[in-house]
């Protein structure tokens, strides 16, 4: 096994650009890492191995002449195959786009492939990126790299399975209602959900091509990588205005200056709402507050006094529907939902005003083993609901718009990875990313799965 396959992306393009590394190489290492371990996690699942071999070669003979691309040039990405890639096959695992090809890229697509990018593949995702496990039914099961007798989530489950296995330095993946953090926290890897409106959603399908765009809510487009830094660059290239949609929000600028970890005040909670997370999960986000208190930081245990979780939920479920076209909310129920979501992000940014950051349990349990989608999920012995108990602590950030990072933070008794959610105010982005690679300090860096 190359060493390069574990190399960050912003590792392989400073090595790149420095040619002590050609793009072809970090190419074929990683082609060489996806036949050995793809078939066992069918993570990847279009795999452009031709064009991606031409345009590494372009890259390295731009780099002779002395032309750099841009800050990814010659790195190879993946792509959730629910974004459009132009003259790839893009299906959403939706069997109407078995062979759908899009003639454009989606506007975050077209952005990392402005900055250099490689596309080296798509990756898996359940049905129109609607569950919490990744399976297709045109192209299978994803397996977690960590167990393979364990799901890797979803919706971006090929995506995170990809980069915990070195299949990938970087992918680009969606976040409906956990699907970034999610796979990060079951496969042990870092991913970023955006302040809502920040990056272009256009190309995402669900929308299906050629239909109209009814969706302004809930949905985002962020990274999953093997460090904090990554995630950095990534949004850095992605973000942004975009003609195609007009109600995105101008970036606004922000104070990201690193400090020290006790400069900061910290919020935290063992859970919220009425889904309990396990004991196990409890102590794990216990023993992080401990620690920053030892360091002599602020710290304290609250939850939003005056947030009403049940409704949340609820809100949610209705501005999905809606817009979705999934059930019967009418319109006057559309427009109540919405005034109760600005409620709702009234509540929560007033509560994260007398805080730099929040930290949340991501799901109430690590990895759970296959199963049919709907099946109870087990928390220390009681059965809850599957959609509302791995959704319990995710689809609250998505209704509210704020930026979440999800950190690897520790293994839990049966070796599969737990991490935790670090929440901050709509807009904080930077200064959200700043703060987390500093509490890489007591999280710890990326770990690869034994055998990789």
């Amino acid at each position: 096994m190359s060493k390069l396959v574990f190399f960050s992306a912003s590792e392989l393009a400073k090595a790149i650009r420095d040619r002590t590394v050609s793009s072809v190489e970090v190419l074929d290492a990683h082609l060489e890492h996806i036949a050995l371990h793809n078939s066992k996690l069918n993570a990847i699942i279009t795999l452009d191995a031709e064009n991606a071999y031409q345009r590494a070669k372009e890259a390295d003979d731009a780099l002779a002449r002395g032309e750099i691309w841009g800050r990814l040039h010659g790195v190879p990405v993946t792509i959730k195959d629910s974004l459009e890639t132009k003259g790839l096959r893009t299906t959403s695992s939706y069997e109407p786009l078995a062979n759908y090809v899009p003639t454009q890229d989606a506007t975050v697509v077209a952005r990392l492939r402005a900055a250099g990018a490689i596309l080296l593949g798509k990756t898996n995702t359940p049905k129109l990126t609607t569950d919490f496990q990744t399976n297709s039914p045109l192209f299978g099961r994803t397996n977690n790299p960590w167990n393979l007798d364990y799901t890797s989530g979803g919706s971006t489950g090929g995506g995170a399975a990809a980069v915990a296995a070195g299949l990938s330095p970087l992918e680009l993946g969606s976040d409906l209602g956990g699907s970034i953090r999610v796979p990060g926290h079951f496969c042990g890897v870092f991913g970023l959900k955006p302040t809502e409106h920040r990056v272009s959603t256009f190309g995402h399908i669900p929308e299906l091509p050629g239909k109209p765009k009814t969706i302004r809510h809930l949905q985002t487009i962020g990274p999953l990588a093997r460090c904090v830094e990554d995630l950095r660059l990534c949004l850095s290239l992605i973000q942004g205005l975009d003609p195609q949609q007009n109600w995105l929000l101008p970036i606004p600028t922000e104070q990201s200056k690193l400090e020290n970890l006790r400069a900061y005040r910290y919020a935290w909670t063992r859970g919220f709402g009425d889904i309990p997370a396990s004991t196990e999960t409890k102590r794990c986000l216990e023993k992080l507050a401990l620690s920053l208190e030892n360091l002599g930081c602020c710290i304290e245990e609250h939850n939003p006094p005056n947030l009403d979780f049940t409704v949340a939920r609820e809100t949610y479920s209705d501005i999905l529907r809606f817009e979705f076209g999934l059930s019967q909310v009418n319109q006057q129920q559309y427009e109540h939902a919405l005034h109760k979501r600005h409620r709702i992000i009234t509540e929560l940014e007033s509560f994260l005003s007398d805080w730099d950051v929040w930290l949340c349990p991501v799901v109430p349990i690590p990895a759970f083993t296959h199963r049919p989608s709907g099946e109870p999920i087990e928390i220390d012995g009681k059965q809850f609901p599957y959609l509302k108990a791995i959704g319990a602590y995710t689809t609250l950030f998505n209704l509210a718009g704020n930026p979440v990072i999800v950190l690897p933070f520790t293994l839990s008794q049966k070796g599969l990875p737990i991490g935790v959610q670090v929440v901050g105010r709509r807009g904080s982005d930077m200064r959200l990313i700043a703060i987390a690679e500093k509490l890489t300090e007591i999280t710890g860096e990326y770990e690869a799965p034994p055998g990789y």
